[in-house]
């Protein structure tokens, strides 16, 4: 996902993501300066001011899985469920199933970004929903999902 631009761009991308995808909540990360130190720039749908204040650390919650495996992680009633009361994110939003992205940038397969969708209702995310988000994330997609 691109961040060039104004913020307000990326702000109403993110909300379009989060609206088409059926989420409540969505937050994007990307490391602090030169560290690797991640926190939540980004948060829509949000409930809960901590969030923004939370960091990332390897292995803990949604975020900090794709930040040790770089790949995407989900957690809800049937996959994963322990997660829901280990994600700090979750747990502050009460989300019920979630789902986060590693995001690149340009042509690097390096995530610069993590990319955190939820729902309260405890709806699942389905693997079409899945696919959508991620070619929506690379600027592939320009239609909702589950159409062509």
């Amino acid at each position: 996902m691109e961040r060039a631009g104004t913020d307000d761009e990326f702000d109403r991308r993110l909300e379009w993501i989060r609206l088409k995808s059926g989420s409540d909540f969505i937050a994007y990360a990307q490391p602090a300066g030169s560290s690797r130190r991640m926190g939540w720039d980004r948060i829509l749908g949000g409930s809960n001011v901590r969030v923004r204040q939370m960091t990332i650390k390897p292995g803990v919650g949604l975020g900090g899985m794709v930040m040790r495996h770089g790949t995407v992680y989900t957690a809800h009633e049937g996959e994963n469920p322990f997660m829901r009361e280990e994600c700090p994110v979750m747990l502050a939003e009460k989300l019920l199933s979630g789902m986060a992205f590693p995001v690149t940038t340009g042509h690097s397969t390096a995530s610069s970004g993590i990319l955190l969708l939820g729902r309260r209702d405890g709806r699942a995310y389905a693997k079409t929903e899945t696919a959508w988000i991620k070619s929506a994330l690379s600027g592939r997609s320009t239609c909702e999902p589950g159409k062509k």
